[in-house]
């Protein structure tokens, strides 16, 4: 059986192994779409709105339970979109940033669930920038955070972290706690495997009902998707 140790040494092997894929795979691809996004972005004033998921206690045998992540969308939506998402990827920053999700949930509203899993792997910083994201769903905010976080360019140093918790109106003592402790170490690390057993290193990638989607596709590429499963749904 691994030590902890162990166990974290491995992580962190991952976690840089997927960094360097990840360079290799997306940086030209990231280049292309952070240029699309400097034009079009002085025409956007995007605002997510929503609820998060219900927050429930990790335990030991399952640190990251589904039923605890960030979620938009009702619970028995025939459609559940999971993102596996860093807050300081560029590609990820962009898909926000153009609004395809918001786009998504006013073309199907409530058809639609939309689940946020950590995939902290693009920048040192992204770990504990996951791990804060997860003190505010604690406090029923995560959406707010991540808002706040894709809106000021992914600033994720400790001190931009802080902001956003003030700024969001998060009881701070209990945010700082949470941070310090570093509550959600496991849940975020569990996260991170569950995305690496998908077998994909990019970021973001998506799940749309069990249908691998890689990349920040646009809002035709999910189009595609989606509308053949709703009426698959239909039929049954």
């Amino acid at each position: 059986m691994k030590t902890n140790q162990e166990s974290q040494t491995e992580l962190a092997r991952k976690r840089r192994s997927a960094f360097r894929k990840w360079l290799i795979l997306s940086v030209a691809v990231s280049g292309l779409l952070i240029l699309g996004a400097l034009i079009v972005l002085p025409r956007l004033n995007i605002k997510q709105t929503g609820t998060s998921g219900s927050i429930r206690t990790s335990t030991t045998a399952n640190p990251a339970p589904m039923d605890a992540a960030p979620v938009l969308g009702p619970q028995n939506a025939p459609i559940t979109i999971i993102e596996y998402a860093d807050f300081g990827c560029p590609a990820c920053w962009y898909w926000y940033k153009v609004g395809i999700l918001d786009q998504l949930r006013t073309v199907y509203g409530d058809q639609i669930r939309f689940v946020w899993r950590d995939y902290p792997v693009v920048t040192l910083l992204s770990p504990k920038a996951a791990e804060a994201g997860q003190c505010a769903n604690e406090q029923g905010k995560f959406w707010e955070f991540h808002d706040a976080v894709y809106n000021n360019d992914r600033a994720i140093e400790a001190s931009d972290l802080q902001a956003y918790a003030v700024k969001i109106g998060l009881n701070m003592s209990q945010f700082n706690e949470c941070v310090s402790s570093r509550r959600y170490r496991d849940r975020v690390n569990a996260e991170q495997e569950e995305a690496f057993s998908h077998g994909f290193n990019a970021v973001p990638f998506f799940l749309v009902n069990n249908q691998l989607v890689i990349g920040p596709q646009n809002l035709a590429y999910f189009v595609s998707l989606i509308d053949p499963m709703l009426a698959a749904d239909k039929q049954t």
